[in-house]
């Protein structure tokens, strides 16, 4: 085995480096558990709105408001656009996507595939497109 002409690291220089190493893990850390509230607060709010649109006598038809199962059954991309339009009673695909900072083309096919997957209704007024939750949806 061939040694290498460099000494190791002094033993101060060694620990300085662990304890910054660790300070840069921690702080990692801390951006995810903050990452984490910030999902599980937009969470609660979705629930929240969900369910003041509930009616309790409208629980199992069809056309309810989709559950979180249905909701989670969802490609990433669709929820994000879904979990958006809660938040609007109507909104375009610019709307959508200042909310949910994706390009508005992004938005738009999003959008639309929840349109055609019987989630959305899409009016046109004038040159825009707005999308809403079905009417059926909102009833509950």
């Amino acid at each position: 085995m061939k040694r290498t002409n460099e000494e190791p690291l002094p033993r101060e220089d060694s620990h300085e480096r662990m304890k910054d190493e660790l300070r840069q893990l921690n702080l990692k850390i801390d951006s995810i558990i903050e990452l984490n509230k910030q999902m599980l607060s937009l969470q609660r709010e979705f629930l929240r709105i969900l369910d003041k649109n509930r009616e309790p006598s409208h629980s199992s038809g069809i056309g309810a408001v989709p559950d979180a199962v249905a909701l989670l059954s969802l490609p990433t991309s669709l929820r994000k656009t879904m979990f958006a339009l809660y938040k609007f009673e109507e909104a375009t695909a610019e709307d959508l996507s200042h909310e949910t900072k994706r390009l508005r083309a992004v938005e738009s096919a999003s959008a639309n595939q929840l349109a055609r997957m019987g989630y959305l209704e899409k009016k046109r007024v004038g040159r825009k497109v707005y999308f809403c939750i079905k009417n059926s949806f909102k009833e509950y």
